[in-house]
């Protein structure tokens, strides 16, 4: 063993060395003796003895080194006379290759063995083959991924967000981490949560409307206006189906700052995009310098043919703000595929509690809170209705609106969690105390962590917290956008810090 241990270190030293100096002699023919054979002999072929070979335990062994090199009654003897001694770099290579792609694969099948021990979800094609590396980090990512929901599922929080931040961490390009990690963070580093919406929207081109929308989400709930003025701007001049929702961003923003810069920049502006807000910007700012009356003669004149939708939105908002209610369910009527319902009952409701028609607010609300209201169908009714009462509050239509709920009531799941999060703050809002803490306490034995968070919500609509900023615990409630911005409608703060 021994013994063959040695020749098998000689061996790949010597493919090496025995090349080089055979391809040296044979640039230098002539000029430097033969590298192997024995000098004393004649240098024939056949006669010559193999002087390389001498120090090995088994000289045969040489001849994975120099096939050259061949058994003759009288030993082993050079094949060739010495002026063709020449190296063999394709054995040496096949030799080193080889090794070198055992090596390769031994290591390969001891990765994939630790992995898939580990957990992780890969394939030995993945390990083994260069290109497919990277979905090594995507099969880590996943899995970390999986295994922060499992512990989001089962309320350990802190774990779940280990895991999310490591899934993220070795696979940059998992959307679903990322998002995930992103919306995780805007509570508690909002910091960190700008960088990976910012990361998201430009590894991920494709879903740049999506992740903006996320994003806006959550800056809305901080209350960081200067940051959706930024990305409601971008967006705007990028075009694109949500403009209706980004210029309504911008607008609320600039109002909530006082900065009418914005506006004023985007009015500059003639791209295309931006060129089709011009006229509704030049209203605005009309309104915002004192000039009231030119806005509202700017509001009564047709507009262009093909404005955007939240175009009549905003000129039906702006009467109603005026106290012109029939002027603008008017102008409503005269557009009836223009708006999608939701906007035009949320304009109704509103209309009709500005101008104080009771009754008509009664048919309207009747409508909303049919017998059926508890069915998931239904869900978007009780957001519209909440988000009404929140910016005109009356505890008897809410009480009227729990009733109904209470006769059929929609699960309490992801899909419904935002409806029974919008019931609370509405109870807070219209100061139902009863209501209020009933909803605190069933929400809170619904959750699987103690969410202590929502006593400080009950105590910041009974008014016994010093806090008084709504955007203080809007980050940790799942809200409907519409809620958000109500309450914060309700309850102005000053710009995020």
């Amino acid at each position: 063993m021994r013994g063959w241990l040695a020749d098998f270190a000689r061996l790949f030293w010597g493919l090496l060395y025995w090349n080089i100096r055979k391809g040296w002699f044979q640039a230098r023919r002539g000029r430097v003796a033969v590298p192997c054979q024995s000098p004393s002999d004649s240098g024939r072929a056949l006669e010559t003895q193999c002087e390389a070979c001498m120090s090995w335990d088994r000289p045969q062994r040489f001849r994975r080194v120099c096939p050259l090199l061949v058994e003759t009654p009288d030993g082993l003897r050079c094949s060739v006379d010495a002026p063709d001694v020449r190296p063999f770099w394709g054995r040496m290579l096949g030799y080193y290759g080889g090794v070198a792609l055992l090596i390769y694969a031994i290591g390969v099948l001891g990765i994939f063995i630790f992995l898939r021990t580990v957990g992780y979800p890969v394939s030995i094609v993945h390990v083994g083959l260069p290109p497919l590396w990277h979905r090594v980090g995507q099969a880590r990512g996943w899995f970390f991924l999986d295994r922060s929901q499992r512990a989001f599922a089962a309320g350990r929080t802190g774990e779940g967000l280990l895991y999310l931040a490591n899934a993220y961490e070795f696979d940059p390009q998992n959307y679903s981490a990322g998002l995930a990690l992103a919306k995780n963070y805007q509570a508690g580093q909002p910091g960190r949560s700008d960088e990976i919406f910012q990361q998201l929207l430009e590894d991920h081109p494709d879903r740049r409307n999506a992740t903006a929308q996320d994003w806006f989400r959550a800056l809305l709930a901080r209350g960081d206006f200067d940051a959706i003025v930024r990305l409601a701007s971008g967006q705007l001049v990028h075009g694109g189906p949500a403009a209706n929702a980004w210029i309504r961003a911008l607008l609320f923003a600039t109002r909530q700052d006082g900065d009418d810069t914005p506006l004023r920049d985007l009015l500059a502006d003639r791209r295309p995009a931006a060129a089709a807000w011009h006229p509704l910007i030049e209203t605005e700012l009309l309104f915002r310098t004192g000039q009231a009356a030119e806005g509202r003669r700017r509001i009564e004149q047709p507009w262009p043919r093909g404005s955007p939708p939240f175009a009549l939105y905003y000129r039906v908002e702006k009467l109603i703000e005026l106290g012109e209610v029939p002027a603008a369910l008017d102008l409503m009527e005269r557009h009836p595929g223009a708006l999608d319902d939701e906007a035009r009952v949320t304009l109704r409701l509103d209309a009709f509690a500005t101008a104080g028609a009771a009754q008509s607010l009664r048919r309207e609300i009747e409508t909303l809170i049919a017998p059926s209201l508890g069915l998931p169908q239904n869900l978007p009714r009780i957001k519209i209705l909440c988000a009404h009462l929140v910016r005109h509050p009356d505890r008897g239509w809410f009480a009227e609106l729990n009733a109904r709920v209470q006769r059929q009531p929609p699960p309490l799941d992801n899909d419904s969690a935002g409806i029974w999060f919008s019931l609370l703050c509405t109870a807070g809002v219209v100061g139902d105390a009863d209501l209020l803490h009933e909803y605190t306490r069933r929400l809170k034995d619904a959750s699987k962590t103690p969410f202590d968070a929502l006593v400080l919500v009950e105590a910041f609509f009974l008014g016994r917290t010093v806090e008084r900023r709504v955007t203080s615990f809007l980050p940790i409630l799942p809200l409907p956008l519409e809620m958000t911005y109500a309450l914060i409608e309700r309850y102005p703060s000053p710009s995020y810090p």
